[in-house]
């Protein structure tokens, strides 16, 4: 199963649970309880990957394992032994998010997984534009700490 048939899956069951969350507790409070939650799962995933040791090639393996499928078209923009840097041109999880009526909850869902996995990994990570936002690619920056 790729990363996004994974994501698909989850999706059926997340899109609802949040809709329904929001209705319930009002869109901030419901969205600061998914992300607390997502956020501490997958820093803890960020950690075991960590606990393997972090290096670029590693991260170049996690992108793709997210790409597989062809769920992502993208360029590497930068590469060394202690940065990664690539541009998402394409996104199927976006597309996905599109079609299933959902793009809005896609940063929270989707987009939100990449921050803490870094802060669990110990990596630095800057983003500051996503294709599920409406803008012309994702912009993803990594690098090793010191």
């Amino acid at each position: 199963m790729t990363q996004l048939e994974r994501v698909k899956a989850q999706m059926e069951v997340l899109v609802p649970l949040v809709r329904r969350l929001r209705t319930e507790l009002g869109q901030s409070r419901a969205d600061a309880l998914v992300k607390d939650a997502l956020d501490a799962a997958n820093r803890a995933h960020g950690e075991k990957l960590a606990a393997r040791g972090v290096d670029v090639q590693g991260m170049v393996q996690g992108l793709e394992a997210f790409a597989a499928g062809e769920a992502l078209d993208y360029e590497v923009v930068e590469r060394d032994d202690r940065r990664l840097g690539f541009d998402v041109k394409r996104c199927r999880y976006a597309e996905h998010m599109d079609r299933i009526g959902a793009r809005d909850l896609g940063p929270l869902l989707v987009c939100g997984v990449d921050r803490p996995v870094a802060e669990g990994m110990g990596v630095d990570f800057e983003r500051t534009q996503t294709l599920m936002q409406g803008a012309p690619c994702c912009d993803f920056r990594y690098a090793l700490k010191e």
